[in-house]
């Protein structure tokens, strides 16, 4: 009955792992369906505003057309009407491109059929409207009833795609709110294991000790049964039997606790191996959120700014000459515009930097280095052999992110003049060097700090480095700079 408890005692971690594995596979099997949820409807807004770019650049090129524009290639505005026809078409009916069928799959499902019905009816009643103009431009003009029916049914179109769009963007906001619930349930669930673990460890640990102190008091109570036997010699073989039974009975508890004692170091190393595989996992969820984090980045983000410039570009067009200072506030807005273009440029590349996946880890290292030495007043000498073949795709991302991470240490604390990266191959193992004649630190007296002032930076790193089998060393010293080095043997590192 006892050896029976103890085994169930030692399994539920295993078990425990097991079922929170599961209900983690499920959670992440419900996030990618929303997640290909929101690629539709970013789609599907693509769509929208591709349609209502096409519509308004038909509109610009009939009233320029009506006002006598010679420049004006009339076939084109149409063609770029009729794409927009065919957007219209797509979402209601699909198209002949694969991923062009899930575009009406979204429209039915969020019940937006019977508004893209209207939306196609209003831009082809806005298309003849716009011919009929064009084929009697005299009685068409500005200020014209046409004039005025032309601009109506314009707005209509807006208002129309802008409903849409709108239905568009609360389903994907609430599509994002249920995969941060689903992904707060998960980060949750292996919090809870952790904790569970750790309490496990420090009741193993309390066993231990308690042996232990049983070991002290049998030794002692050898020693005393020594005494005993000098005292009573004349009594030696009755006493020797009595105490030979003693001593086996001792003995056999001394095995005993032995026994519990290497099965509670068995359970440790156990638990080890399984936290360093949870923090391996969590590493990965991470690597996925910044490329998720990024992907909206350009996805949305980027293509609302986009979507701006091209509607100021309209606005100023629009401008008469005399309106100088309102031209000049575009000319101002669409140059803030393009800035704010870049930066998220950069941050999503930061993120997810797409040369990684691309390109390759080293030209993804040297693009990181090249980006360095643009944006910092630091003179950076490199040296980067070619390992792309030498490690997988996971391991590529890490060894990224240790170096974005140590270059991002120089920036943010060393005040360093120059630096060296060096990335070189010896027999089966490659080296990677990150040094700096910045400010330095004493390594003692950061690790002497509390948790919340010394920062995660360093510790992840050497955690990251550990995972993959490799060394990690960090030497500094105040005023002489800081050398990060980790080396990664090849054949662990699966090239």
């Amino acid at each position: 009955m006892a050896e029976a408890i103890k085994s169930w005692k030692w399994h539920w971690v295993p078990l425990t792992f097991l079922l929170v594995g599961v209900l983690s596979v499920l959670l992440f099997s419900a996030i990618h369906r929303i997640r290909v949820q929101q690629q539709v409807n970013s789609a599907l807004n693509d769509a929208l505003l591709h349609l209502e770019v096409d519509t308004a650049l038909f509109h610009l090129r009939v009233e320029d057309f009506v006002a006598g524009e010679p420049w004006i290639d009339l076939n084109e505005a149409v063609a770029r009407m009729d794409k927009a026809i065919g957007q219209a078409d797509v979402m209601l009916n699909g198209g002949k491109e694969p991923e062009q069928a899930p575009l009406a799959e979204a429209v039915q499902s969020l019940g937006l059929s019977a508004r893209a019905v209207e939306l196609k009816k209003l831009l082809l009643s806005f298309k003849a409207l716009g011919l009929g103009r064009a084929g009697d431009p005299g009685r068409s003009g500005s200020g014209s009833s046409a004039d005025l029916a032309f601009d109506v049914e314009f707005a209509n179109i807006l208002r129309k795609a802008e409903g849409i769009e709108r239905v568009c963007k609360a389903n994907t906001l609430e599509a994002r709110r249920t995969s941060q619930k689903l992904m707060l349930i998960i980060y949750l669930s292996w919090g809870f294991f952790l904790v569970s673990s750790t309490a496990g460890i420090w009741v193993v640990e309390m066993r231990r000790k308690r042996a232990e102190t049983s070991l002290l008091e049998a030794n002692a109570q050898l020693l005393s049964q020594a005494a005993e036997l000098t005292q009573h010699r004349e009594h030696l073989e009755e006493l020797v039997q009595t105490r030979t039974a003693e001593l086996s009975e001792a003995n056999a508890s001394l095995l005993a606790v032995i026994g519990e004692r290497l099965q509670a170091e068995e359970s440790l190393r156990r638990l080890d191996w399984q936290i360093r595989q949870l923090s391996a996992e969590l590493l990965e969820a991470q690597e996925r959120e910044r490329k998720r984090i990024a992907m909206e980045l350009h996805d949305e983000l980027g293509q609302a700014l986009n979507v701006m410039k091209l509607q100021i570009r309209g606005i100023e067009q629009e401008l008469t000459p005399g309106q100088t200072g309102t031209r000049e506030n575009c000319e101002k807005l669409l140059a803030y515009l393009d800035e704010e273009i870049d930066e998220v440029r950069r941050l999503s590349l930061a993120l997810s930097p797409a040369v990684l996946e691309e390109l390759g880890l080293v030209s993804a290292l040297r693009w990181l280095i090249s980006s360095f030495k643009r944006g910092h007043a630091v003179e950076v000498v490199s040296e980067v052999a070619e390992i792309d073949a030498l490690f997988p795709e996971p391991h590529r991302v890490t060894i990224y992110r240790v170096v974005q991470e140590a270059l991002a240490n120089i920036d943010r604390h060393a005040r360093a003049s120059s630096a060296t990266v060096s990335i070189r191959l010896r027999d089966r193992e490659v080296d990677f060097v990150v040094a700096d004649d910045g400010r330095g630190f004493d390594p003692d007296e950061a690790r002497g700090r509390e948790p919340a002032e010394k920062g995660v930076g360093l510790t992840t790193m050497g955690q990251r480095v550990r995972m993959m089998g490799g060394v990690f060393q960090l030497s500094s010293h105040p005023g002489k700079g800081t050398r990060i080095r980790f080396s990664l043997p090849v054949d662990a590192a699966g090239g």
